[in-house]
């Protein structure tokens, strides 16, 4: 498999976005009022949970020093804190934008790895995740700004 330092460090940016998506799809689970949205948004956030262990596995399959990485992640509390100061933002919104996100730099990780199939089948089914989190907020009266 193809280990360039271009590759590796955008495999390390998809771990951070997939950590801050999951956490907002958290949040958004706990927001909602619905029992289906709520299985949705629990389903998504351990759909990125397993991304990230995907990607650790890849990381670790390449000879990088995960550990390391996990130990200077995000304080999680500081990112609970700092929601509460941002309320005109819904925690979907932000699940929206980390997906679309994740999406942009699995494009860029494919070009430089075409081979990487584990890569592929995460950005399309995120890539559809997108979709469904875009209908699910127009449905609710929401509209998403570019």
């Amino acid at each position: 498999m193809y280990s360039s330092p271009e590759f590796i460090a955008l495999l390390k940016k998809i771990l951070n976005l997939l950590k801050n998506a999951k956490l907002e799809y958290l949040k958004a689970s706990d927001e909602s009022n619905s029992t289906i949205d709520k299985r949705y948004f629990n389903l998504q956030s351990t759909l990125r949970n397993r991304y990230f262990q995907d990607i650790t596995k890849l990381l670790r399959s390449l000879n990088v020093e995960v550990e390391n990485l996990l130990i200077h992640r995000l304080n999680f509390e500081q990112i609970v804190v700092s929601t509460f100061k941002k309320p005109n933002h819904t925690h979907l919104h932000k699940s929206i934008k980390f997906d679309q996100n994740l999406v942009a730099h699995y494009d860029e990780a494919l070009t430089l790895n075409p081979g990487a199939s584990v890569l592929k089948t995460h950005r399309d089914k995120i890539s559809e995740s997108v979709s469904e989190s875009i209908y699910f907020l127009e449905n609710a009266g929401f509209i998403l700004e570019s």
